[in-house]
């Protein structure tokens, strides 16, 4: 996997990833947030890495590493102002 969005798909989608992080309340909205974010926050990684092992899933905390550190190469950087 080597998005975000392949690491949430992977684990059912956006709900079933929201569930997975603890969300109760709206799991759905969560799990889209940080998959149109692209970005998983650190504190939810056990969770997922956790649930991941369980489910034999390959997805580790290197594969979130990797999927956060692809992301941060590929976003533009500003240039700073003058």
């Amino acid at each position: 996997m080597e998005s975000v969005i392949e690491i949430i798909d992977a684990l059912g989608g956006s709900t079933a990833f929201g569930r997975i992080c603890g969300f109760t309340k709206n799991p759905g909205a969560r799990g889209s947030d940080m998959r149109q974010r692209g970005s998983i926050p650190v504190v939810y990684w056990p969770l997922i890495v956790e649930h991941a092992r369980t489910h034999d899933i390959a997805i580790d905390n290197d594969v979130l590493v990797r999927a956060h550190l692809r992301r941060e190469r590929s976003t533009p950087v500003e240039p700073e102002a003058a």
